[in-house]
């Protein structure tokens, strides 16, 4: 399936209009013939699925695909003038509402709603077509239902497409509480789960298993505000704490029915960790793996162009190395002999030689997979992130030290730069930080082209987390937390078990096999600890110096952001609406601290 507005291109080859004084519009296909017709009907359903948010795709070239990730602190994007910068750092999030965070989809969810309606009266149709589309169309208004709780809790649950003749009583609806949108999205789940088969028709629709996974996602967010939030606004926001159980096994339960009796499988069709921790994100050749994805076909017409901002300056695309990771990010991923990976912190004065095979060598494969780090490899050839070089000149015997030039080739050298590209050390005073995000990069996109990887959004291996975090505080009721954190999704990576499971390690586990896929930010809010994480805390770049006699690295510490940070008050747990919607909505009440 290609999410692609086929009714309105299907109308301009069917329709037209030879006289122009004709009074009756030929290029209007009438819902009578719409929802009669299941070509209609499915081009119908796939735009739905194309205006749903199931990932962040915004801004000129797709460049806000980084925002989520940035507001979670995992990397940035390049420079302040990017809205997924300027409006994550020095910004506050207040009564003018969410910004590029906002997500409001009741257009959306008005045409599920005329769908719902209008198949359910449809007398040409086969009854098991109307009930497969319709299942689809309420998982999407479902995922609607998900992003809006979770940035504003209780919003109104709207199940009729009202017209504009309806009742004031009907068009300024209330909102119900955040209880009562995340038990209908569970509900509806469970009923589309009997529907929806196990295997889609065409890629990228939604199938028994997503239904079930979303079920799975959205519980556990429901546990962890009941279990570690409080209620507010007479329960308009929040839930009695006495309920985190009862989502927790409502989560388990869904992931246990797709770890049980799902087709899917963790990805390991290469033998060296790396490279198949790589392949997981870009083979879309029966990937085992992906429960529910967002396809694209550049040559459809539905592309992304994540490879022409992400992929790393001097390797194609003139406009490129966009996203660089924070230190911090670095920190969480461990060594493969189990040693934490946060070091002393004073080891990172630019002095204290830092040995690259074990510093990143030795480092989780999921680490030298996901981020390009100094002499990491990319199409074949190493990418470099040294701001300068520390060597002996062989014509005098002379030790000296390079100074950000990035043409230099030091003596005697098969080709090393005195310096790596300006744009992944030293660019715009700061704006590199010495890292870049590497997953989900398609090194086969062709220079100039936009991309045409399907974007996994839902995956086994977070079902297994999902489980893994619900059976902890259930007291794993099945016994079988440890083998599927660390005999499966730790195996996998190349990672030891560990030998005692907390709530800490579930969560470092989260962050570091979910990098970058715009999980962290949200689960630091369900959790809620964004305050802690995130609240004018500075994140931290990484400046490298190349001993080039030693082979050794050099890192200095600097501030990340440019002197920015991220604002995160305990009022941001939940966003305003915002003053326009509250002005056009006078039952709407406005969340606390606005």
């Amino acid at each position: 399936m290609k999410k692609i507005l086929y009714i309105l291109l299907g109308v301009g080859m069917l329709a037209s209009c030879e006289d122009p004084f004709e009074l009756t519009p030929t290029d209007i296909i009438s819902e009578n013939i719409v929802f009669e017709d299941a070509g209609l009907v499915d081009a119908y359903v796939n735009d739905l699925y194309n205006r749903a948010q199931f990932h962040m795709t915004s801004g000129g070239t797709n460049i806000n695909m980084g925002f989520i990730n940035s507001w979670g602190g995992e990397h940035r994007n390049f420079a302040p003038w990017q809205p997924a910068f300027g409006q994550v750092t020095n910004t506050p999030y207040d009564e003018n509402g969410a910004r590029l965070l906002d997500y409001w989809p009741y257009g959306n969810i008005r045409e599920i709603n005329v769908l719902i309606e209008r198949l359910a009266q449809s007398t040409a149709l086969d009854p098991d077509y109307i009930a497969a589309r319709t299942a689809e169309a309420r998982f999407v208004r479902a995922w609607e239902y998900f992003e809006m709780a979770k940035r504003f809790g209780g919003v109104p649950i709207v199940t009729e497409a009202l017209g504009i003749d309806a009742s004031a009583e009907k068009l300024f609806v209330p909102r119900n509480s955040e209880k009562e949108v995340f038990d209908f999205i569970g509900a509806e789940m469970d009923a589309i789960a009997q529907v929806l088969p196990d295997a889609a028709d065409d890629g990228g629709r939604a199938t028994k298993w997503a239904a079930l996974a979303l079920k799975s996602r959205a519980m556990l967010y429901a546990a962890s505000v009941a279990q570690f939030g409080t209620q507010q606004l007479d329960g308009l926001l929040g839930f009695p704490a006495s309920d985190a159980d009862a989502y927790y096994q409502q989560s388990l339960t869904a992931s246990k029915e797709i770890l049980d009796n799902g087709p899917f499988s963790l990805y390991r069709k290469n033998p060296d960790k790396v490279q198949n921790l790589i392949d997981l994100f870009l083979d879309e050749s029966g990937n085992p793996e992906a429960i529910f994805v967002e396809k694209y076909n550049f040559e459809a017409g539905k592309a992304h162009r994540f490879d022409i901002t992400g992929t790393p300056a001097g390797f194609g695309f003139a406009w490129n190395s966009n996203y660089p990771v924070y230190l911090e990010t670095m920190e969480k991923f461990d060594f493969i002999d189990g040693a934490s990976g946060k070091l002393d912190r004073a080891m990172y004065d630019g002095e204290t030689p830092l040995d690259p095979d074990r510093f990143f060598g030795e480092r989780d494969p999921r680490f030298r997979a996901w981020i390009f780090y100094p002499e990491s490899t990319f199409k074949g050839r190493p990418v470099f992130f040294h701001t300068s070089t520390v060597y002996t000149d062989p014509a005098d015997g002379v030790r000296k030290t390079t100074t950000k030039q990035s043409g230099f080739i030091i003596p005697g050298s098969d080709g090393f730069p005195g310096a790596g590209h300006p744009r992944h050390g030293y660019a715009g005073g700061n704006n590199p930080t010495g890292l870049l995000r590497r997953k989900q990069i398609n090194p086969t996109t062709p220079d100039g082209t936009a991309s045409s990887t399907d974007w996994i959004i839902i995956r086994l291996a977070e079902v297994m987390l999902n489980y893994v975090e619900a059976a902890f505080y259930l007291g794993d009721p099945n016994g079988d937390m440890a083998n599927i954190l660390n005999n499966e999704i730790r195996e996998r990576a190349g990672m030891p078990p560990l030998t005692e499971i907390t709530e800490e390690k579930i969560r470092q586990e989260r962050q570091v096999e979910l990098a970058f896929e715009e999980h962290v930010f949200w689960d630091l809010r369900r959790w809620r600890i964004a305050v802690e994480e995130l609240d004018n805390k500075a994140r931290h770049k990484t400046t490298w110096i190349k001993d080039f006699d030693t082979g050794m690295y050099f890192l200095q510490m600097e501030h990340g952001d440019k002197g920015r940070v991220r604002l995160h008050p305990e009022r941001n747990y939940y966003y305003a609406l915002g003053l326009g919607r509250i002005a056009d909505n006078p039952n709407l009440v406005e969340n606390p601290g606005y």
